[in-house]
């Protein structure tokens, strides 16, 4: 059992004080650790090949499940990133046709208008806030990318406004157990009017896509085209309207987070920003990205996915055990729930030495070893793994490009790096000023 467990409460308060650090606090403490939230015991995995044994090797013993997808349900419906193992495999396979290679050439060109329609919109010498405005690009790639109809802009803007503070309410439901509690707070019904809101906005969308049986040669065509084939339709449209949820948090919330962090990574490393600026100088010069530049910009790659090491958006994980198994030598019964924490398991020294130390050049191929590539877990890992992990890729490599290859942008002396606690890993707000670059080259093209 971790220690510092409270009567009673367990670990809830030293959760609810400082949970990042508590997990980490876990990885020296043995490979799976058992800790109580009130009076239930959850058991905490610490060894990165265990956790890929609970997602890929022992699937069969844990599904979704536990407090965090609970919670996560609540919004997110019944889509492909909550459901349940039985319905994974058919939901992916429905849903793969969007993330076919064919299409990102397609997708690559929005980013590029978006980025570039935002970002023109700037003033030399103005002060921005940096998560709304990677909000507002990422929010517009997924309405024009993924969910492009008249409606869904609409949809989009809701859950940008909203998923903020509802991810954060549901947190502390999970932190702070006890619905009979929760429901006699004011943020309870602000809770469930951002929800209703959310979903009214996501009804108008799908209602449109049904209406119109029109192929907008979007993600939401392909899921609409794809359930409206199942003979029970009323399970069809639980699962439709679960997928635009699942669309619209994961292609705003997380992507968004992730950017400002790597904006804020770079604003500590001048050496990494220079290299980066060169990189992008030497490729591009000054002109868009197309999708054939994407391979020849390798160090974008590696400081994004270094940021994601460091600042995973889904920092912490759990699993719901269906039936008495082992783990690392520990009995798990049924019915337990199991967590991992990625934020925790990327500062496990053994894997990623100096694990502080923001080093983009640690995923270079001749030092990214097996050990390193399998404890790395911001997309998941096996069937389960995030089907949107490519285009996250794209969209994020595309932004450090256009932003950093046309601005100068500079933090203010505001805040330090320090998270706000969501169900997903949110920067702490980040104003900077962005400073057209002084090109010797000609004007830059599009």
């Amino acid at each position: 059992m971790a220690p510092g467990g409270f009567p009673l409460l367990g670990h809830i308060p030293r959760l609810a004080r400082a949970p990042l650090a508590f997990f980490e606090r876990l990885n020296g403490q043995g490979s799976v650790v058992r800790i109580r939230i009130g009076r239930r015991v959850g058991y905490v995995v610490t060894r990165p090949d265990l956790v890929r044994r609970v997602l890929i090797n022992d699937q069969r013993y844990y599904d979704k499940g536990g407090p965090i997808y609970d919670k996560l349900r609540i919004v997110a419906g019944n889509g492909l990133a909550t459901c349940p193992a039985s319905e994974h495999r058919k939901q992916r396979l429905l849903m793969q046709p969007a993330f076919h290679a064919s299409r990102f050439p397609g997708y690559l060109a929005i980013m590029r208008d978006v980025v570039a329609e935002v970002t023109g919109a700037w003033r030399s010498g103005q002060v921005v806030d940096l998560e709304v405005e990677m909000r507002r690009i990422v929010a517009l790639v997924t309405a024009r990318a993924l969910i492009s109809a008249d409606h869904g802009v609409e949809a989009v803007e809701r859950w940008a406004d909203s998923l903020p503070e509802t991810l954060q309410m549901l947190y502390w439901r999970i932190v702070v157990p006890g619905e009979a509690l929760h429901k006699l707070l004011p943020a309870s019904r602000r809770l469930d009017r951002n929800l209703t809101h959310m979903q009214a906005a996501a009804d108008r969308v799908v209602a449109q896509y049904r209406a119109s049986g029109a192929d907008y040669g979007d993600l939401l065509s392909v899921i609409v085209h794809a359930w409206g084939q199942e003979p029970d339709q009323r399970s069809a449209d639980r699962d439709v309207h679960g997928q635009v949820s699942n669309i619209l948090i994961g292609g705003i919330e997380t992507t968004a987070h992730a950017l400002t962090w790597a904006f804020r990574l770079l604003s500590r490393s001048p050496d990494s920003t220079a290299r980066l600026v060169a990189e992008l100088d030497e490729v591009l010069n000054g002109r868009l990205p197309e999708y054939a530049d994407l391979p020849r910009l390798p160090y974008a790659q590696r400081m994004f996915t270094e940021t994601l090491r460091l600042y995973p958006p889904a920092w912490l994980v759990s699993r719901t055990a269906i039936e008495d198994t082992e783990l690392g030598g520990y009995r798990i019964p049924a019915g337990s729930d199991v967590f991992f924490s990625p934020y925790a398991l990327h500062r496990v020294s053994e894997v990623f030495p100096d694990p502080e130390r923001f080093d983009p050049d640690r995923w270079l191929p001749e030092r990214a070893g097996k050990e390193q590539r399998e404890g790395f877990f911001a997309f998941g890992a096996g069937p389960g793994k995030c089907i949107g992990d490519i285009f996250a890729m794209t969209e994020a490599t595309l932004v450090l490009a256009i932003v950093l290859g046309r601005w100068q942008v500079n933090h203010l002396p505001d805040s330090p790096d320090k998270p706000v606690l969501r169900l997903t890993l949110s920067p702490p707000p980040t104003r900077v000023t962005v400073k057209a670059r002084q090109r010797q080259s000609t004007a830059c093209q599009t």
